[in-house]
């Protein structure tokens, strides 16, 4: 065999392969053409403020800021955002670090650590362990006790207390429950084995190693003068949620300080030849562990198989695995996304409440990963247009059913009093200006509101939150018609009113 025409033979081959490749990349991956198009869907989505950059083989190839971070000021690069959820794959890092020094053990019990945490499953208290903790089998509901910490005054210790109330609604280890309060958790054990709180560990172990000198671990550590988007409801700019640090959600930051961060996971641990973490902690944070439905979304993208790593969703992606996270706060939704394969990180933050970040994460990844590009926004603004719509239609549907001309049981003084729920806490039901008036009171700078009486023993409340929509609250009798108690419907996705049982202790 002529070794001379067997390497001219297989040149030509590499050549005609690059050629093919080159002919079938997406154009969509093009600066100028993926700037039109997010152009095009900040406005479609009527968004405040947005900033997206796109990272690929250590580079920054796109970078663009549109709209206002509030009072008057444009965001930017650097312009910081609650990144919320995304906060959980700083924690699945540390307690990934934790491990790889020995420190911890994925199979070590929570209990062995925190002797008083208690569910309300005893199998489970005594076998739940620290991986279990971090990938959503705990047994608990989605969400479920995020009502414990959100805008209350409760410590962590506080929220860990009263975490034996929560009814176990999944199968442990076998249900995905997708959970805050048990990253919370997570945080008190980082701070048993190594004495520092959470915020402490995270700064210095991973945001002073990346230099990303702007992000911050929690609303009040941003400082004044600092560039901040400022988050919008209803094209209005709200107060922070996120305050007080919180190991699932509660971090600020850019899209150019969590480039740092997105670089350095795609280049194993290292970034400006300072290795941050060591390459086989990379792999073990993205592994997947917990699996999860191929349903709705994921099943219009063409995915085969879905997952949950440590503080990361992993599932697939025109056969390329993908490992990314959102996080979403009032006025904040964040995208962070990863193709290790091919060397591709997107971010995306907005400080207005919308699914746009969603469809603009799926168009750039077709652009990177498909011969064409699916118009996602344009499918996402219909999906925004028909939910208003149903929104619409079920405050008439609601209205409809207002049963009118009707009067309370009783006179208005026996409605008053201190009424609890065992997981939740107290509330209480006071006059104020001659109207009865409702106050949570872990959350009572937040969660208050006068009771417009709506029909029969069923009065309207509107709590100061302007994430939430209005609540219906409805009082229970005994026999006798004596006041027990009373349950409130608030339809919200991320706070499981319904969970709640009010009883009357005065």
């Amino acid at each position: 065999m002529n070794l001379y025409n067997l390497n001219r033979g297989f040149l030509t081959v590499c050549i005609s392969l690059l050629f093919l490749n080159g002919f079938a990349q997406n154009p969509a991956n093009h600066p100028d053409t993926l700037d039109t198009y997010l152009t095009k869907a900040f406005t479609d989505f009527e968004l405040h403020g947005l900033s997206v950059m796109v990272i690929k083989d250590d580079k920054v190839v796109f970078d663009k800021n549109w709209g206002t971070a509030g009072y008057g000021e444009d965001v930017g690069s650097e312009s910081l955002y609650n990144i919320a959820s995304c906060t959980k794959a700083f924690t699945g890092a540390a307690m990934a670090k934790l491990v790889n020094d020995g420190l911890l053990h994925w199979d070590d019990l929570v209990i062995d650590y925190l002797p008083e945490f208690k569910l309300a499953d005893p199998y489970i208290t005594t076998h739940l362990t620290i991986e279990d903790l971090l990938v959503h089998r705990s047994g608990l509901g989605t969400f479920y006790g995020d009502l414990l910490w959100y805008e209350t005054n409760r410590t962590d210790e506080d929220v860990i207390e009263r975490l034996q109330y929560l009814p176990i609604t999944n199968r442990f280890r076998d249900q995905y429950g997708y959970q805050n309060t048990m990253y919370m958790v997570a945080g008190e054990i980082l701070k048993k084995v190594t004495g520092q709180t959470w915020e402490e560990y995270i700064q210095e172990n991973l945001l002073d190693p990346l230099k990303m000198e702007s992000t911050v671990t929690c609303g009040n550590k941003l400082e004044e003068g600092s560039n901040i988007a400022y988050p919008m409801i209803d094209d209005k700019e709200i107060g922070f949620s996120m305050k007080r640090h919180h190991a699932a959600a509660s971090i600020f930051s850019s899209t150019a300080d969590l480039s740092l961060w997105v670089r350095m996971l795609l280049n194993n641990g290292i970034i400006e030849e300072d290795t941050i973490l060591p390459a086989h902690v990379i792999r073990d944070m993205m592994a997947p562990r917990t699996m999860k439905s191929v349903n709705g979304l994921r099943r219009m993208t063409g995915a085969q198989f879905s997952t949950y790593a440590l503080g990361w969703n992993a599932w697939d992606h025109n056969g390329e695995k993908v490992v990314e996270h959102a996080g979403g706060m009032p006025g904040y939704i964040s995208q962070v996304t990863l193709v290790p394969q091919e060397n591709l990180g997107i971010i995306i933050l907005t400080n207005t409440l919308t699914s746009a970040p969603t469809a603009m994460e799926l168009y750039i990844l077709d652009s990177y990963l498909k011969e064409e590009s699916t118009d996602w926004a344009s499918m996402f603004v219909g999906f925004k247009t028909r939910g208003e719509k149903a929104e619409k239609e079920a405050l008439v549907r609601r209205e409809e059913s207002r049963v009118l001309d009707t009067e309370p049981s009783l006179e208005i003084e026996k409605y008053l009093g201190t009424y609890e729920d065992k997981m939740y806490g107290k509330a209480i039901i006071s006059l104020k200006d001659k109207q009865l008036h409702l106050v949570f009171e872990p959350a009572k700078e937040m969660f208050y509101s006068d009771m417009e009486h709506w029909h029969f023993d069923t009065f309207k409340v509107h709590f100061a939150d302007p994430f939430l929509p209005a609540g219906y609250v409805s009082f229970d009798f005994d026999s006798r018609r004596n006041i027990e108690g009373f349950k409130i419907d608030l339809k919200s996705n991320d706070f499981h009113f319904f969970n709640l049982d009010f009883k009357k202790l005065d």
